[in-house]
């Protein structure tokens, strides 16, 4: 996947300044901590590969995941770099259901995003995922949204330009809380946006490309999903645990 500039970003996600920006919120949280042995498989695009490290597959934030998880955890990626959920819904998610998970991650967004994907396709194609997931398997899904896009600018983008882009990361996150919302308990949605905000403070996050996570980028994806998940008490908090 090239590195996007600023003028690919905003033809791409189709930038308008009417465009609305409702406020996005995760999925309830829930207080029943998995069951072990716990089955993981982990749904997504070139971040799940591991692009951008140099040791992908044990570098990747999902991979990062199960390190964290109990020792007796069975962990599967299912992954192809630059794929969209549309594509995802015919190659990885029949996979991931045929693999009886109990744990799902899912950050499938950003290359819809950047990709002409028009918002209510991409919503409707989310729906339809969250749907099969919750219905065909056990699993407790959670789900990434789309980062601040505006961090991930050249230097020289203009402040219209970084807000334009910020607006359109909102409507997609509103769009994405508004499909999991119906699942209640079973998805918890991981809001990026505060982290990646701070992105221009933390270069070392990003990997030689400038958009693609370095190995440290991928640590901090994982530590924020796992503090989520420890907040929703899906896992047990480090106090519990000692």
């Amino acid at each position: 996947m090239k590195t996007p500039t600023l003028i690919t970003l905003a033809t791409a996600l189709g930038l308008s300044p009417m465009m609305t920006t409702p406020a996005c919120a995760e999925a309830p949280h829930s207080s029943v901590a998995l069951r072990t042995p716990i089955r993981y498989a982990a749904l997504g695009a070139s971040d799940t590969v591991g692009v951008g490290s140099r040791t992908p597959t044990r570098e990747n934030w999902t991979a990062r995941i199960h390190a964290a998880l109990p020792g007796n955890t069975v962990y599967e990626r299912f992954a192809r770099s630059g794929i969209t959920l549309g594509e995802a819904v015919k190659v990885e998610v029949p996979r991931a259901i045929a693999f009886r998970p109990t744990l799902v991650t899912m950050w499938l967004s950003v290359n819809d995003a950047l990709g002409h994907v028009p918002l209510p396709t991409y919503q409707k194609s989310l729906q339809a995922t969250l749907e099969r997931l919750t219905r065909e398997t056990e699993a407790q899904v959670v789900l990434l949204n789309v980062p601040d896009l505006a961090a991930l600018a050249p230097g020289h983008a203009s402040p219209q330009a970084r807000a334009q882009l910020r607006e359109t990361a909102s409507a997609w996150n509103a769009a994405i809380a508004a499909a999991a919302r119906p699942y209640g308990q079973r998805v918890l949605v991981v809001d990026l946006v505060p982290a990646s905000k701070e992105l221009p403070q933390h270069a070392s996050w990003l990997s030689s490309d400038g958009f693609h996570p370095s190995p440290e980028g991928y640590q901090k994806l994982a530590d924020l999903t796992l503090e989520a998940m420890h907040r929703a008490g899906l896992l047990p908090t480090a106090e519990a645990a000692d």
